[in-house]
C-alpha cells in the first residue's frame, strides 16, 4: 500500500460497531472515515471517535470525500438498496457481511464475508 484509503462504514449494528473500532485497519492502509445508519435512534450516537451519521446524508457526504471503499453491514433486505446508493456516490469496492449476492455493475468489486460459511468449511475439516 502507497496509501490511506478512506472507508465508510454502513450499518451501526454489532458488526458496524465492531469495524468502527478496529485498530488494525490504519496500519494496512485503511482509515475509517464515517459510520452510517438510518435507524433515527443510533443516529447521533458516539461510537468510539465517530458520532454516527444519517444515511440521508451519506451520498453526497462520499462524494465530497471522494470514498471509494465502503463496509456494508445492514440486513440482508437493505443490502442492494444501499448499495446501489453507495455505488451512485462513487463507491467502487464494497466489503459486505450481508448475507445476500448483490447485483451491481463490472467496474465495482464485491468481497463477501459470512461467517457461517467460512465456519461450514472449516467443520469439513473436523
Amino acid at each position: 500500500m502507497d496509501r490511506i484509503w478512506d472507508v465508510v462504514v454502513v450499518g451501526a449494528g454489532d458488526v458496524g460497531h465492531a469495524l468502527a473500532n478496529y485498530q488494525g485497519f490504519q496500519n494496512r492502509g485503511f482509515r475509517v472515515a464515517a459510520i452510517f445508519d438510518n435507524n433515527k435512534e443510533k443516529v447521533g450516537q458516539k461510537i468510539g471517535r465517530f458520532v454516527v451519521e444519517d444515511t440521508e446524508t451519506m451520498a453526497e457526504k462520499i462524494k465530497a470525500a471522494g470514498i471509494k471503499i465502503a463496509m456494508l453491514t445492514v440486513p440482508a433486505s437493505a443490502a442492494q438498496e444501499v448499495a446501489d446508493k453507495l455505488i451512485q456516490a462513487g463507491v467502487r469496492a464494497i466489503l459486505n457481511y450481508a448475507p445476500i449476492s448483490l447485483n451491481v455493475p463490472s467496474n465495482v468489486k464485491v468481497q463477501y464475508i459470512d461467517p457461517s460459511t467460512h465456519l461450514q468449511r472449516m467443520t469439513f475439516y473436523l
